[in-house]
């Protein structure tokens, strides 16, 4: 009985009688199974290949690369225990062998083979051979692999996130804590699991309470929870967490999520309240004592205006000398321009500590408008700057406190003035916009702001040139208290400037205001 090779395979040496084959009295039928079975492998007792199916041929290139594992090789009898078993293989012709698990790379891709190996005897007693089968087992050791990795992963994660993690079952009984509780209340896991997740708070928490319902089975995100530490010191937590179920039955497992330790987070936010609260009582200490102060700073100074005055006109009398007449003169300058300074700090105190009102009465915007150019034209001119007024005589009146508005308009014009080189000029109007609300603008072709620097010279006491030597005269109030008194009024202030090419205010005052005849 001749035995049978597959093509390609070791052949015996030409003094050496052929082996018969190794099936036995179901030849066909055996090889039929054989070539449409897995990977098999069948050599004598000298390990010469004496058949190889298919499937064994399909990965016969990838065992000879794997040459340093000697258990993926086809050879008998085992030298020694099998990796993966505990007794050696048997080399007496009549056990059986089971292998450990080989990997092998085939066309780039790791596939995975239980390696089983069994002694054969031929019909005629010819023999011993022997087989080793190769059973793919890629799937469910794959599956091994990636279960381990991502438990390695989770366990890597638990341990390097600042949150502690926790799981429960149905009953919400602790069955999990991650070691990072350690570093947060001081116990050590064990000492939480197997108690309910509900006790942990120093005080009951609703929602924690409510998640022991099936209707309170749903998905919650930082609950403010405070946990006493080994200490009993209350350490403030935000608790996440999600419902579990079983991917079979649908059933009910528990709960699993994180504990955020926010204490220090708490603290500092708790400090900066603090502080805000302590600087906004200072504030308004000082908006008070500026507010009350308003009597006595304008008094004097109304004084002294007063009677520079009378000793400039000389009303009582020649004060004796031309120098002097000088002299009074610029007293009363000074005073009023100190008495328009303090004017603005203390309008502006007032408002911050909202002790600012309207005074209501009908205001005529083309008398107001007009009274206001009045009074700039002379500085305007004095700077070689044309001022030009635009207020139709079919304005409506309005509702609104007319000295107010009159503030504001002063401060906008004279900002205009101020910041327009000569030849300039400044545009004053008053209109009604199409959406009903009633305009003031304020338009020049000064030097402008940059967009960059809008935000501080809307900033009270802001100075774009906040230089010592700087080139313009002010407080930096004007802006500021324009848009407070407007927003008084409940209207808006909108601001838009380019260097080099000037600025436009707008007063944009609601339509409620306008009397309606």
């Amino acid at each position: 009985m001749s035995p049978k090779r597959s093509s390609g395979t070791a052949t015996a040496a030409a003094d050496t009688p052929p082996a018969a084959p190794p099936f036995g009295p179901f030849g066909p039928l055996a090889a039929s199974l054989i070539e449409e079975g897995p990977p098999l492998c069948v050599t004598d007792a000298g390990g010469r290949q004496l058949h190889a199916n298919a499937a064994y041929e399909r990965i016969a290139a990838a065992l000879a690369t794997n040459a340093d594992d000697t258990a993926a090789r086809p050879s008998w009898p085992m030298q020694g225990p099998s990796r993966g078993t505990d007794a050696a293989a048997p080399d007496d012709g009549t056990g059986d062998g089971t292998g450990e698990v080989c990997a092998i790379t085939i066309d780039g891709r790791i596939e995975y083979y239980r390696i089983r190996r069994r002694a054969l005897l031929g019909g005629a007693g010819e023999g011993p051979f022997f087989a080793t089968v190769y059973l793919p087992v890629s799937g469910s050791h794959g599956a091994s692999n990636a279960l381990a990795m991502a438990i390695e992963r989770l366990e890597d994660i638990t341990r390097l996130v600042s949150d502690w993690v926790w799981e429960t079952d149905q009953n919400l009984v602790l069955t999990f804590v991650s070691p990072r509780v350690n570093g947060a209340l001081g116990f050590h896991p064990v000492e939480l699991t197997g108690r309910r997740l509900t006790q942990l708070p120093v005080r009951p928490s609703v929602i924690l309470n409510g998640l022991a319902t099936a209707e309170g089975r749903r998905p919650f995100r930082d609950i403010n929870v405070e946990i006493p530490d080994r200490q009993g010191d209350p350490r403030q937590f935000l608790l996440s967490g999600l419902p579990v179920y079983c991917d079979t039955t649908g059933r009910f497992l528990g709960y699993r999520g994180t504990a955020n330790d926010v204490t220090e987070l708490r603290w500092r936010e708790a400090a900066l309240l603090r502080a805000k609260e302590a600087a906004e009582t200072a504030n308004r200490s000082k908006g008070e004592f500026l507010a009350n102060m308003s009597h006595e700073l304008r008094t004097p100074l109304n004084a002294i205006i007063g009677f520079s005055e009378v000793m400039g006109n000389e009303i009582l009398g020649p004060l004796g000398s031309e120098q002097y007449k000088g002299y009074c003169n610029d007293i009363t300058d000074s005073a009023r321009h100190l008495l328009i300074l303090i004017n603005d700090i203390l309008d502006s105190a007032k408002i911050d500590a909202g002790q600012m009102t309207l005074s209501e009465e009908t205001v005529e915007p083309v008398d107001l408008v007009q009274s206001v150019a009045r009074l700039m034209a002379p500085r305007a001119a004095r700077a070689g700057i044309i001022l030009a007024v635009d207020a139709p005589a079919t304005l409506p009146r309005l509702r609104a406190d007319g000295t107010k508005l009159r503030q504001i308009l002063i401060n906008l014009v004279s900002n205009a003035v101020k910041f327009t080189l000569q030849g300039g000029r400044v545009d004053l109007s008053a209109k009604v916009a199409e959406g009903g609300a009633f305009l003031f603008e304020v338009g020049d072709t000064g030097i402008g702001i940059a967009a960059k620097d809008i935000p501080r010279a809307m900033a009270p006491f802001g100075q774009v040139d906040s230089r010592i030597s700087r080139r313009f005269e002010g407080t930096g109030l004007g802006l500021p208290l324009a848009k407070s008194l407007t927003e008084l009024h409940g209207g808006t202030f909108d601001l838009t400037s380019q260097p080099d090419v000037g600025t436009r205010v707008t007063i944009r005052l609601p339509g409620e205001l306008i009397l309606r005849d």
